[in-house]
């Protein structure tokens, strides 16, 4: 027995489903691994300066702090490119399950939608990027403070 086209058409929405599930959760990880990646550079920066700061000039200090500054914006940069993306495959994902039905009250359920209304709305994308944005720029700011302090 052939398939119907209904039937074809909810396969690829699974399929589809699937795959942006899948660059959600990528993406959510890729922006944790960029914070943690950034802050173990940052940390072990600190400790290697501080075990070497005696031999730092005055210019030299200034170059360190402006490369903290470039290094720290290169991170926040992609993380933010990465939770552009992130909110695009989330936005995608939300459509694809409008499509097959997951928030229409009774289609799965009786009386009630499968999926909560809630989820029909994206997160703000600030949610994905200040914890990141904010446990950086200590970490920067900090490095900075030894560079310039020592």
């Amino acid at each position: 027995m052939e398939p119907t086209t209904a039937d074809r058409t909810r396969d690829e929405l699974v399929d589809l489903c699937a795959i942006f599930k899948a660059e959600v959760y990528r993406r959510t990880a890729r922006i944790g691994t960029i914070t943690m990646v950034g802050a173990g550079v940052l940390l072990a920066g600190m400790l290697a300066f501080g075990m070497t700061s005696h031999s730092f000039r005055r210019g030299e200090r200034l170059v360190c702090a402006i490369g903290v500054g470039v290094f720290v914006a290169s991170l926040l940069l992609q993380i933010t490119r990465e939770a552009s993306r992130h909110a695009r495959a989330k936005q995608g994902l939300i459509r694809i399950e409008r499509a097959m039905g997951l928030f229409d009250v009774g289609r799965y359920l009786p009386g009630e939608s499968l999926y909560p209304p809630e989820w029909t709305t994206p997160p703000p994308r600030e949610r994905a990027t200040v914890p990141s944005y904010l446990f950086l720029g200590m970490l920067a700011l900090l490095f900075v403070v030894e560079i310039l302090g020592a």
